[in-house]
């Protein structure tokens, strides 16, 4: 299973062929096509950075449209950088969706058997996309290094669980994040690392005290661990740090950046 660039309507955004097949809408959006300008130049999708809120709701309602979707049909998390997973309802409809006041409080990810859309936002930290065929549900997950090292994707996997879905029959999809090329961690977090996994393959020490982390090999062990298959796992390793033409990175530009929306929806209806 491998990512690729699709131009949509009026959005070029990347996605997972095998997935749509599905019935899976699947997304990560790139920052070309919007609104808004510098720094958040120009599909800003968050609205918790400081950008105009009139370009963000616009921003997002081009975004929407790719999906055929309204504001009724998206639910968003708070993203504190914790490990909270919610199971969204119908009663969640648009909670988010045009405002910060009616997001999900302290929700990092996101699980619907429902026709929800499950919205997140990112520049750097992983967006974990989940989807479970036998059970018709989809997820995702925002997994920076708090969420990581706090293992959100074993959350996300035993919610699933505890909604009769065997992990061994979930498929699962990392999309662009700052990569092990760019991501330098320092002492804490690399302790923090240590005390959380029996081994860390996945940190490279640099010069004492830092070590380069990769976010994508620790949330595929993790994902292994929680009995996804290997076969069943697809990662973009795209780095967005490296790409700041088509993506807002934290780590690059600093915190006047805009921020790119994982979406995952079980298509209702034929497109």
């Amino acid at each position: 299973m491998s990512w690729i660039y699709k131009r949509g309507k009026r959005l070029t955004y990347l996605t997972l062929p095998e997935w749509e097949k599905q019935g899976i809408q699947i997304g990560f959006s790139t920052r070309e096509g919007g609104a808004g300008d510098a720094p958040y130049d120009s599909l800003n999708l968050g609205l918790h950075v400081g950008d105009n809120p009139e370009t963000v709701l616009l921003n997002r309602e081009r975004w929407l449209l790719e999906w055929n979707a309204s504001w009724n049909d998206v639910v968003i998390g708070e993203q504190v950088h914790g490990v909270k997973v919610h199971v969204a309802q119908a009663s969640d409809s648009g909670r988010g969706g045009r405002d910060l006041k009616s997001v999900l409080p302290g929700v990092d990810g996101l699980v619907t058997q429902s026709s929800l859309g499950l919205m997140a936002f990112f520049a750097d930290c992983v967006p974990v996309y989940f989807y479970h065929p036998a059970l018709g549900a989809v997820g995702i997950a925002h997994a920076g290094w708090r969420g990581t090292v706090g293992k959100i994707v074993l959350e996300v996997l035993r919610k699933l669980e505890v909604l009769g879905g065997k992990p061994n029959e979930c498929w699962a999809a990392l999309g662009p994040s700052i990569g092990p090329c760019c991501y330098e961690v320092d002492e804490r977090v690399i302790r923090l690392f240590s005390e959380a996994f029996n081994k860390t393959p996945f940190i490279k020490l640099t010069r004492p005290g830092h070590g380069m982390l990769d976010l994508w090999e620790a949330n595929r062990q993790l994902l292994l661990v929680g009995g996804v298959l290997p076969e069943n796992i697809a990662s973009a390793s795209i780095c967005t740090a490296c790409h700041t033409d088509r993506f807002f990175s934290h780590r690059r530009e600093g915190p006047n950046t805009g921020r790119m929306a994982g979406w995952i929806r079980r298509r209702v209806e034929e497109e």
